[in-house]
């Protein structure tokens, strides 16, 4: 990004230059696995770097440039092959194709994945395809990803972790089922291939002085059209978002669903999207340092099956992290091991802000007992050992799953709740003599100003078949959902 930025400020065809060369392989290795023809792909990856040196000024300071050249390339190589479909079309009669044959072996399974890789690839949330790039195509170390993604080596393991498992729940949705060894296999190999000598010094003077060949210019002006389109669909989604609320995200989307129904080839129709599909603005902060108890799934895989965009921060980070933007931020349980929740506590006070003007703050509070951590108006967590926990409200939306059980476990909620607002709603309490002790509430949700908090001391996994995992996915869409629960009389 400084040389893109040394590019801006001042022209500097070095630094444009140094870009190309350091990314031409990257971009050109994507552009011929997805048109599978090495002169198309040269067109592609010349056309990526007459965009990239159009559009430089307005790529974000934060941006990271793998994620933006592998977005471009995907336009650019999409681009190219409709207009060759066209074009063969007319020259020559389809091919007919041998049926595929069962895979057999972790060989077949990478032959059978491959051409389905950039499409999975495309479905995967900003973060977790860069982290995937920059790893596996970029030939990253674990430390540079950490970087490069603004966050810890361990926490990048963790992204890429989770990247790989939904990249083989797409294959599978896909009709293809691997595992995710042939995952790891397949991506294991996709090192940028070269391009070809000379094609970065050829591509850097094209870009540089808008020249390039016919077919080139089609496919940069052709990129830069899909690129247009996609933003102006993106902003009047955000636009109306913030004019009408959610309603309209769901009108403006299905309106975009059925465009792009119409103009689909015969007998193809995208799925049709539900209300519950589409936030009214989804972008999530995940702080976290350390895994949860090593469960799966945890809330960044539930954010993604959910369609969020989610962000991952280190408690470092508290201190400073714009949080306006954010629907709603979690604080996830079991981070003792490091500074964490001291971390929290010494930025209460800008927690506290974000709720006040309207966000919502989601704790998991189970790891937090030990250091007794102080909630938005004064709550605070007792440390005490609970087998079993009543859920108050059987009919909430959140713990609606569990269908009026208790919550049964060796540690149902590892501590109790105090100094809790009257205003408050109990969710669930421990459970005393067969009975809800009142006096031990283990979770609850209250308002702070225009926002809200949903706190509990219960942590949400299965791994004791205690069957409180359903209720993170029904947290987390409650929390974005914002419909509060109102007990009926």
């Amino acid at each position: 990004m400084e040389l893109l930025r040394d590019y801006v400020r001042e022209q500097s065809d070095h630094a444009f230059r140094t870009l190309v060369e350091r990314h031409i392989n990257v971009v050109y290795a994507l552009a011929l696995r997805q048109t599978e023809n090495a002169q198309l792909a040269q067109d592609v990856t010349q056309a990526v770097f007459i965009v990239l040196a159009e559009k430089a000024a307005s790529i974000p300071n934060g941006a990271i440039l793998a994620g933006w050249l592998f977005r471009a390339t995907r336009f650019a190589a999409a681009n190219t092959l409709r207009a060759e479909a066209r074009r063969e079309h007319w020259e020559q009669k389809a091919a007919q194709m041998e049926p595929p044959s069962p895979a057999e072996s972790e060989l077949e399974q990478i032959e059978q994945t491959a051409p389905l890789l950039t499409a999975a690839l495309e479905q995967l949330p900003e973060l977790d395809r860069s982290a995937i790039l920059l790893r596996f195509f970029e030939s990253k170390s674990m430390g540079e990803v950490g970087r490069l993604l603004g966050t810890t080596e361990s926490a990048a393991k963790m992204r890429l972790s989770r990247a790989v498992e939904k990249l083989r729940r797409i294959f599978r949705q896909r009709g293809v089922v691997v595992p995710a060894s042939a995952v790891l296999a397949l991506l294991s190999v996709q090192a940028a291939q070269a391009a070809p000598a000379g094609l970065a010094a050829a591509i850097a003077t094209s870009a540089l002085l808008n020249q390039s060949s016919t077919a080139t210019f089609i496919i940069a002006k052709g990129t830069l059209k899909i690129m247009a389109q996609a933003q102006a669909k993106k902003l009047a989604l955000a636009a109306l978002v913030l004019l009408f609320g959610g309603a309209a995200a769901v009108v403006v989307q299905q309106t975009i669903q059925r465009s792009q129904n119409a103009a689909a080839p015969k007998g193809f129709v995208l799925p049709e999207i539900k209300a519950a599909e589409v936030p009214a603005t989804n972008k999530v902060l995940v702080f976290r340092n350390v895994p949860s108890w090593n469960r799966n799934p945890d809330f960044e895989d539930v954010l993604g099956d959910l369609g969020f965009d989610f962000e991952v921060k280190p408690s470092a980070l508290m201190g400073t992290a714009d949080l306006s933007p954010y629907r709603f931020v979690v604080i996830p349980g079991a981070q003792w091991r490091t500074d964490f929740y001291t971390t929290y506590a010494a930025n209460a006070a800008r927690f506290d802000r974000y709720i006040t003007n309207g966000g919502v703050l989601v704790l998991e509070l189970n790891g937090a007992e030990n250091d007794g951590i102080p909630l938005p108006r004064g709550v605070n967590i007792v440390r005490n050992g609970s087998r079993e926990n009543t859920i108050v409200w059987a009919d909430h939306p959140i713990l609606a799953p569990m269908g009026g059980r208790s919550i049964r476990a060796n540690f149902a909620s590892h501590g109790y709740l105090t100094d809790v607002p009257r205003d408050a709603l109990v969710l669930a309490t421990e459970t005393t003599d067969g009975e809800s002790d009142t006096n031990r509430p283990t979770f609850i949700e209250y308002s702070v100003g225009k926002g809200r908090v949903i706190a509990a001391a219960q942590c949400f996994h299965d791994r004791d078949n205690s069957g409180r995992g359903a209720l993170m996915p029904t947290l987390l869409t409650y929390a974005a959902e914002r419909k509060w629960y109102t007990p009926k009389k």
